[in-house]
């Protein structure tokens, strides 16, 4: 590799990581834009919100089948055990407060 070939190189590689620099950059902000809206709206769930699944909902129905809500539900979203069981326990919370409206 003569001299002009390995400057030319550098000089690619030196762009490539410019650019790289500015794509972090820009998804940085757009993070922090996602983030503000999730706040604003009261969405904030770490980010990680996904509704859950009909079979999900199904099991959080059954005081019985808890566990198996939660297993369910952190193999469709991948939250850790903590998050999944607030998000079954505020599903059975919820359910369990619209009967309770309804009598």
């Amino acid at each position: 590799m003569n001299g002009i070939e390995a400057w030319l190189l550098a000089l690619i590689l030196a762009f490539c990581v410019v650019q790289l620099m500015r794509i972090q950059g820009r998804m940085s902000q757009v993070q922090a834009q996602l983030q503000a809206l999730l706040r604003h709206f009261e969405l904030e769930t770490g980010g990680q919100y996904q509704p859950p699944s009909e079979q999900v909902l199904a099991l959080a129905r059954d005081p019985s089948q808890q566990i198996a809500a939660i297993k369910a539900y952190r193999g469709q979203t991948g939250l850790g055990l903590k998050e999944a069981k607030e998000v079954i326990d505020g599903l059975r919370n919820g359910a369990a407060s619209g009967s309770d409206s309804e009598h």
